[in-house]
């Protein structure tokens, strides 16, 4: 695994900061070399969403026309829909707002999102129950690939890790239908994150697939003494390409 920066070239930042303060900005360019990343967590809830509006706003300050695409959301409601009331009664992250919308005002660019469903379950799952067949693999590559036609980068985010159902294919088989593009995996800075992230980076790998770089999804201010710890060796293990404030430009709730 290649090592290109380190744990003490990332400054502490501001919730309020400016992409560059946090994120290498050459290397997340060289990235975005073939206009198109995909963007993965080593779970859900790492701060999957906050990377993504980061890297995107880093991206679009460069003079980038910078669109996201989350290709599946689950648990997104309409806010006049009439079952509102009794979906939040009964699910605690039901929500009106889907993750591309979010990261897409976040970061001032264009988003859009694959197909939604109502019910805030697994991909797959949602879709049994609404009994909505989901797009193939090859189908949503389709459309990203038309959108990277449009836009100079298109960001891909997915939901949870990379190996999550969505509908009877993962994020990594559609990166894998798309021929382009490389991953970016977000982590988290605490305990257990050294494994779950080789493990993922192991998982791309074997699928033929190329990791871009790791980015630390919530970094508290100030850290722990483990979060420091994980930070250089996750530097040392991996592309280190920064560390996200936890809360960066808003206290919204995002996966």
């Amino acid at each position: 695994m290649s090592t290109t920066s380190s744990a003490e070239a990332l400054p502490q930042a501001p919730t309020d900061a400016e992409p560059t303060a946090f994120l290498d900005a050459d290397a997340v360019r060289a990235a975005a070399a073939e206009k198109l990343l995909f963007v993965t967590g080593t779970d859900t809830g790492v701060g999957k969403t906050y990377a993504t509006a980061a890297l995107a706003a880093l991206l679009a300050g460069q003079g980038l026309d910078v669109h996201i695409h989350k290709p599946a959301q689950t648990g997104l409601i309409a806010p006049d829909d009439p079952e509102r009331e009794s979906l939040e009664a009964r699910y605690s992250d039901v929500v009106v707002r889907g993750d591309a919308q979010i990261a897409g005002e976040l970061a001032g660019v264009s988003y859009s999102t694959g197909f939604a469903l109502r019910l805030p379950l697994a991909p797959a799952a949602a879709a049994e129950a609404a009994g909505a067949p989901a797009p193939t693999a090859a189908e949503q590559a389709a459309r990203i690939l038309r959108l990277r036609e449009r836009h100079d980068v298109v960001l891909v985010e997915g939901a949870g890790g990379i190996l999550v159902d969505l509908g009877g294919h993962t994020l990594a088989d559609i990166a894998g239908e798309c021929g382009a593009g490389a991953l970016v995996v977000v982590c988290r800075p605490g305990l257990g994150t050294l494994n779950h992230t080789d493990l993922t980076v192991e998982a791309i790998t074997a699928r033929g697939l190329r990791t871009a770089g790791v980015v630390i999804g919530a970094w508290d201010d100030p850290p722990r003494a483990v979060d420091l710890s994980n930070r250089e060796a996750l530097a040392a293990r991996h592309r280190l390409l920064g560390a996200v404030p936890r809360g960066w430009r808003t206290t919204a709730g995002a996966h």
